[in-house]
Formats: structure tokens, C-alpha cells, sequence
């Protein structure tokens, strides 16, 4: 082929890649095609024209692509390094206003907690609780007022106050969605906590002791929970003060953002619970050495989460923060046809959500409405009181509610309920995929997906709470099985063995995608089933006697319908993801809409030559 001729069919992509290259942000997926196009160009220039110009031209244009490819490389292997010593104190910087804000929260509603403390006497009662008051009180007189550090096995203590200590964090940081309004509120309760607390003991006289011990751990629990706080007003300060982003791209940087320096606090949680568990209980150690260890702990704190941030700041970052990537603000379709990674697929199944929520949300309703009902006379009229040996089992009962199944009416009535929201997406996703020409699902399909659904159930009563972790780690692969079953007309044993070849190719992917969605699920019901049901309660108990039997009535069946709704809210999400996930998978598979692309292709040739 002549040189002339040889450019003349390539030029317009070696453009397109000068101005690919010359972008801030690039598209990864046009890079990648862009990328081996030209290599190839090179490799063919080098053996056909090796002392020509578009030789050097092609040369020039590969070394950038090699450059990114390297740079990025590279990057990713100093990623934890640049993590802790540039991103993160950047975002402190970022976020040095909430994180103010919240400090002046904390301290303002401890001296609240001080001052109502020294002029009510009850008050420390109302805030700690009868129980605890009483039990530090019996130590007082006992001689030991810190026992009750003392108590439990180290290890136990340890999961126990670590878990506890993250969950306060986290429900601190989640309510500033809510516009930073559950954020305050926390905030202002746990410092009006904090100054009773302390407050009790030097109105004893026990000030030195209890400081010694107290603080020999809360200096760094209280820090990462006024951090917590900072990220939390972060998180709500997208929704309040968008700037020129609109609304919900400005809540898209604020919540990254946020959620970075909540992953950057989380090993001060882990280092206050050893703390707590191994050291705080050594009453008798010298005042000296725990005195040393809480201005250790001060100055770590201070040093990493103030004076770096600022000494950095004034030097300049050598990294400085990468630009967050938005999508666009306008409406989109999820697409069906091409390969997509996780963060699409994501984006997809929340783009669907909001297109169908009005169809959605009505069912949703209908069916909680139902399954509460039913819920409440098996239980007649009264939630269950268990008791539990294990924090884990009560964390995942309260949260995971609706997946209890005590007995086999349970099972019956759950299975329906399920399968009943399950099939409501699967329909709206069949009639979405606009080159379905079939339509797969009816009566016969809410059978086969209520049959695999009562079958899970009954793995979980089989189980336990062991089969809710089980079910949590299959839910995608459950789904897409469900999915192929119907779309690919295959029977049982043929979608197993396809659902198999289809993930098993991209375990990886399939699997990351499942530990965000059980991230997004676990924040969602911590989020939305917690606080409300502690409000609800709240706000009805102070209106009715505890004697008032049928308050407490209409109080269990709000509490029951609010944490059935937590989880069937979630679902469609859930369950879109993983029919989207098929199709990428599909597509990954057999390459149809590459081959039609190929086609067309050949068509726009052919018809452009006439």
C-alpha cells in the first residue's frame, strides 16, 4: 500500500487520538480501542515505511499512550502511600469548615451537659440511664469507680466497643444527608453525653482518676467522632450549598469526598478499641505513663489532622485532589447492548429506579402494607422479644427483618412478598430492553420465581442467621440465575450451568459488584431503618403511658412496617444491578452487539459507495 493512501485511511483516527490525548479527563474504553489501533499503524509504518515521517508521527503519538499507561501504573502502586500523605490531608483542608463547625458542636453541647448536670441533679440519670448511674455509683463506694472497664474478656470487649464505636461513627456521618440536621443532632447528644459523664465524676471528686481513665481512650474516640461529625456536615453541605453544580452533582463530590475522610478515621476507631479493651482497665498503672499515653494520643491526632493539613497546604501538594468525574445531569437509559463495569452498572440501576419509581414505590407500598399485616396478627400484635448471645445476630435481625423466618407460615408469606417486588423489576426491565420482541414473563414466570424464592427462605430457616450472610453473598448470582431462566427459556440445571460460565469468566467483577451493593444495602438500612424507628418510637412514647395497650400496638406495627419497607426499598436496586450485570456478562459472552456493529459497519461502507 502506498504511504499516501496509507494516511489518507488512517488520519482521522490519529486526530481523533491527538484530541483524545489533549482532554483532562479521558474516556478509558475509547483510550484502550484508540490505543491498539495506533499501535498496530506503528507496527505496520515500521515495517513498511521505517524511514518516513508518519513512522516518527505514529512513534510520537504511541509514547503518549505509553506515558498514561505508566503514569497510571505507577500511581496505583503508590496508592496507599499518596492515600495517607496527600488525598486525605487535602480533603481535611477541604472540609476545615465542618470540621470546625462540628468541633464547636461538641464542645458547646458538653458544657451544655456540664451546666444541666451541676443545676439538675436528675439529669445525668435522664442522659446515662438509671441503670448505668447506679452500677457507677455502687463502684464508687465500692473503692474501684473505673470497674466497670473492667469487666468482659479483652477480646470480646474489643469487637464489641470497636463495632460500637464505628456504628455511632457512621450513623454520625449518614444522618448529614438528611441536611446535616442528624448530623447536629447527634453531635449535640453525644457531647451533652460526654459532659454528664465527666461531670459525675468530679462532682465526686474523682476528677483525676476518671479523666486518667476516660480519656486515656476518648481521646481518640472523641476525636474520630467529631471527625465523624466534620465528614457528616461535609456529606450535608453538597445538598445545601450546591454552588454552580446542580444539586445532586454537588452532593456527588461532597459524599466522595466525605466518605474518604470517614475511611481515613477508621483505624483511630480500631486503635481507641484496643485502647479501651487491653489498656483502660489497668487502673493501677502509674499516672505518668497514662498521662503520656493521652497527649500521644492528643498529639497524634492534632499533628496528623491539623498541622500536616496546614504545613502541606502552605508548601502546596505535590498530588493535588484529581477532579471528580459527574455525569451528566440529564436523563439517560440504561443500555443493554455494550460491556459495562461496575460503577456503570451501578449508575444504570439507579437511573432505573428513578424512571419507574412511580410504578415501583405504589407496589412497594402495597406489599409492606401486606406482609406487616401479616407480620403482626402471626405475632399477635406484639413484636418478638428475643434475646441474643451475639452482637452480629442482633445487628443483622434488626436490620434484616424481613428475611426472618421463625416458621413455615413465615417462610410462605416472606416468599411471596419477595418474589412479588423481584418480579415487578424483572417485568419493567423486560419491557425497558426494547429489542426483546417476546414477552417472557407472566404467571407462570412469578411461579417459577416464587418456587426458587421459598426455596431460599427455606435454606434460610435451615440456617439461620448463618443463611442470611449466605444469602447476602449469592443475592447477584440468585438474581441473574432467575434472569436467564425466563429471558433464556432454559431449564433448571441449564441455568445453573449458565449462570456459571457467565460469572464464573468475570468472578471478579461479579463479586466486587456484590460487596458494594452489600456495602449500599447496609448503609441504606442502617440509614433509614435506625432512625426512624427510634424516632417514631421516641416521639409515641412520650405521647402515651406504657400501660396504654393499644398505643403500644400501633407503635410495634410502625416498627414492623418500617423495617419490612427499609429492605423492599432496597431490592429494586439490588435486583437491577444484577439483571444488568447479566447483560453485560451476555454481552462479554457472545459479542452480539459487537458483530452487529461489525455488520452495520459494512452496510454505511456499502451504501456509501453508491
Amino acid at each position: 500500500m502506498k504511504e499516501t493512501r496509507f494516511i489518507a485511511q488512517n488520519k482521522e483516527k490519529w486526530i481523533e487520538s491527538e484530541a483524545l490525548l489533549s482532554q483532562p479527563v479521558k474516556d478509558p474504553e475509547k483510550l484502550s480501542n484508540l490505543f491498539t489501533q495506533v499501535v498496530d499503524d506503528l507496527s505496520y509504518s515500521r515495517t513498511y515505511y521505517p524511514n518516513r515521517s508518519v513512522r516518527v508521527y505514529l512513534n510520537k503519538i504511541a509514547r503518549e499512550y505509553f506515558s498514561i499507561i505508566y503514569s497510571h501504573q505507577k500511581e496505583k502502586k503508590n496508592r496507599f502511600k499518596l492515600f495517607w500523605l496527600e488525598e486525605l490531608p487535602q480533603i481535611v483542608i477541604y472540609a476545615k469548615r465542618p470540621l470546625l463547625i462540628s468541633l464547636f458542636l461538641f464542645l458547646l453541647s458538653a458544657c451544655i451537659g456540664v451546666f444541666s448536670s451541676y443545676k439538675d441533679p436528675h439529669f445525668t440519670s435522664t442522659i446515662l440511664g438509671e441503670s448505668y448511674v447506679s452500677m457507677t455509683k455502687a463502684n464508687i463506694e465500692k473503692g474501684d469507680p473505673m470497674a466497670v472497664y473492667k469487666e468482659g474478656h479483652q477480646v470480646d470487649m474489643f469487637l464489641g466497643i470497636t463495632m460500637n464505636n464505628l456504628m455511632v461513627a457512621f450513623r454520625t456521618y449518614v444522618f448529614g444527608v438528611f441536611l446535616s440536621i442528624g448530623t447536629i443532632a447527634i453531635l449535640l447528644y453525644n457531647g451533652i453525653m460526654v459532659g454528664c459523664f465527666q461531670f459525675f465524676f468530679v462532682e465526686r471528686g474523682l476528677f483525676a482518676e476518671s479523666a486518667l481513665t476516660i480519656w486515656l481512650h476518648g481521646t481518640l474516640e472523641i476525636s474520630s467522632i467529631i471527625l465523624a461529625g466534620g465528614a457528616g456536615l461535609t456529606l450535608g453541605s453538597g445538598l445545601l450549598f450546591p454552588g454552580t453544580y446542580s444539586r445532586l452533582q454537588a452532593f456527588q463530590v461532597s459524599a466522595i469526598r466525605s466518605l474518604k475522610l470517614m475511611l481515613g478515621i477508621t483505624p483511630i476507631f480500631v486503635l481507641a478499641g484496643i485502647i479501651e479493651s487491653f489498656l483502660t482497665r489497668y487502673t493501677e498503672v502509674p499516672d505518668i505513663l497514662r498521662l503520656f499515653l493521652i497527649l500521644a494520643s492528643a498529639f497524634l491526632i492534632v499533628g496528623y489532622f491539623v498541622v500536616y493539613p496546614w504545613m502541606k497546604s502552605r508548601r502546596g501538594f505535590e498530588h493535588p485532589l484529581e477532579e471528580i468525574k459527574l455525569s451528566p445531569s440529564q436523563d439517560e437509559s440504561p443500555s443493554y447492548t455494550r460491556i459495562k463495569n461496575n460503577a456503570e452498572i451501578l449508575k444504570d440501576a439507579f437511573i432505573f429506579y428513578k424512571h419507574f419509581a412511580s410504578k415501583l414505590l405504589p407496589w412497594i407500598g402495597a406489599v409492606t402494607l401486606g406482609l406487616t399485616v401479616a407480620d403482626f396478627f402471626l405475632t399477635d400484635g406484639r413484636g418478638e422479644e428475643r434475646i441474643f448471645t451475639e452482637w452480629w445476630i442482633y445487628l443483622f435481625d434488626n436490620l434484616f427483618y424481613a428475611l426472618k423466618t421463625p416458621t413455615a407460615a413465615y417462610i410462605l408469606i416472606n416468599a411471596i412478598g419477595f418474589s412479588l417486588i423481584i418480579y415487578r423489576v424483572l417485568v419493567l426491565i423486560d419491557s425497558d430492553a426494547k429489542f426483546t420482541s417476546i414477552k417472557l414473563f407472566g404467571w407462570r414466570s412469578f411461579v417459577h420465581i416464587l418456587v426458587i424464592t421459598g426455596a431460599a427462605f427455606g435454606i434460610l430457616y435451615l440456617l439461620e442467621q448463618w443463611g442470611v450472610i449466605l444469602l447476602l453473598f449469592v443475592f447477584i448470582f440468585f438474581i441473574i440465575a432467575t434472569y436467564i431462566q425466563h429471558t433464556e427459556q432454559l431449564n433448571i440445571f441449564g441455568t445453573l450451568s449458565r449462570t456459571w460460565n457467565l460469572s464464573g469468566a468475570n468472578f471478579g467483577q461479579v463479586m466486587g459488584l456484590q460487596l458494594i451493593l452489600l456495602l449500599l444495602m447496609f448503609s441504606f438500612l442502617m440509614v433509614l431503618s435506625a432512625p426512624l424507628i427510634y424516632m417514631n418510637l421516641t416521639v409515641l412514647q412520650w405521647n402515651f403511658a406504657k400501660t396504654d395497650v393499644w398505643a403500644q400496638y400501633i407503635v410495634d406495627f410502625i416498627e414492623m412496617f418500617i423495617r419490612i419497607l427499609a429492605f423492599n426499598l432496597i431490592l429494586p436496586i439490588l435486583a437491577a444491578a444484577s439483571v444488568y450485570t447479566y447483560y453485560s456478562l451476555h454481552e462479554i459472552a457472545s459479542a452480539d452487539n459487537l458483530k452487529r456493529a461489525i455488520q452495520m459497519i459494512g452496510t454505511k461502507q456499502k451504501s456509501g459507495k453508491r
